[in-house]
């Protein structure tokens, strides 16, 4: 039933879904081929475990807030999948960023493949470096400038175009940006000791204005569109498509929402953009966004590597996106377990 959408979609307030998941936990010796999952947000889980469950694919979650390793021995599995979210911080889970960029430089040298590996995790977690492979690829993108501290935005205040947005280089829903007016706001603003707290890279970034007020999300497997939204968020910068996911508000005292919708008549040429971006970005699941503006402009704005399906979209196009996450993982997972079989000159029967 490959085209089934009537998983429950989780949202950031579920509970945990891991507690009964003993029997699917995997002895490190065991022989079988494995898939082991690198998260963060059980929440976000429960849907992709039932379609791997289904499929009758072994798996093992490994959770890396309470995690350690091997730096020489990390490869327990056959493959594995990161599905470590940018927003981590936000949960409280500060050291899951450093620590799942660690792990996935261990197991790719190791020879392991993973799913949206040290590459795309990268690219997860940094803005700049996603400003950077889009424009090398020629493609649009928001005229941003990179500051380091309140002094670097004091010595370049008189070279910006107001209004602009402030933003974190590490970003995850729409995490502490704001929209600054005008100089003296951007001045007042810098000395909130949180704007630059240690660590925070910050970018002063252009506002690109949608036609119709919605920005366009793709999303794709293996190089697949499975479908395409448009997003219309009222008073946030949060455009998490979770059911349930909070909406900061861009300011205290209003109310924040979001609205999805699918899109079925997205021009070729946009979806091949997207669909490039991601194959230069080694990012097999995952959405890319954009704006088009009135005046003709298409700006790309984001890469997504936590992909997390709406039931509502999922219904409305008749597309299961973690089934078919789960036989993409089946696929991989016979290709590199034959890979195996064949350098230990062995079979399986």
């Amino acid at each position: 039933m490959e085209n089934d959408s009537s998983t429950p979609m989780p949202t950031e307030t579920d509970e945990p879904v891991l507690s009964g998941l003993e029997s699917q936990i995997l002895p490190a010796d065991l022989e079988i081929p494995s898939v082991g999952i690198v998260f963060e947000n059980d929440a976000w889980l429960s849907p992709l475990f039932d379609s791997l469950d289904e499929a009758g694919i072994p798996y093992q979650p490994i959770d890396v807030r309470e995690h350690s390793f091997d730096l020489l021995d990390a490869r327990k599995h056959t493959l594995y999948l990161n599905r470590v979210s940018p927003s981590s911080y936000l949960r409280g889970n500060d050291g899951a960023i450093a620590h799942a960029h660690a792990l996935l430089a261990a197991l790719e040298a190791s020879g392991a493949k993973v799913i949206n590996g040290s590459r795309s995790f990268h690219l997860e977690t940094s803005k700049v470096a996603q400003q950077i492979l889009m424009s090398g690829l020629g493609v649009d993108v928001p005229k941003t400038e990179v500051v380091s501290s309140r002094d670097a935005v004091r010595k370049v205040i008189d070279n910006l175009v107001f209004p602009l947005i402030l933003k974190p280089d590490t970003g995850g829903s729409g995490a502490f940006v704001r929209r600054i007016e005008n100089r003296e706001h951007l001045l007042a603003f810098i000395d909130d000791d949180e704007v630059f707290a240690p660590g925070h890279l910050m970018l002063l970034q252009e506002i690109v204005v949608p036609a119709d007020g919605s920005i366009a999300r793709v999303e794709f497997v293996d190089g697949e569109c499975l479908f395409a939204m448009r997003v219309t968020p009222q008073n946030t910068y949060n455009l998490c498509p979770a059911e349930g996911c909070p909406r900061n508000p861009i300011e205290e005292g209003i109310e924040a929402a979001a609205s999805f919708e699918t899109w079925t008549d997205v021009p070729d040429d946009a979806i091949a953009q997207a669909r490039e971006i991601l194959r230069v970005a080694k990012l097999d699941i995952g959405g890319v966004e954009w704006i088009d503006t009135a005046s003709g402009r298409r700006c790309f704005i984001d890469i997504n590597a936590t992909s997390v399906y709406r039931q509502d979209i999922q219904k409305a196009t008749n597309v299961n996106g973690f089934l078919k996450v789960s036989g993409y993982l089946a696929r991989e997972l016979a290709k590199e377990d034959a890979k195996s079989s064949h350098r230990n000159g062995r079979g399986r029967s």
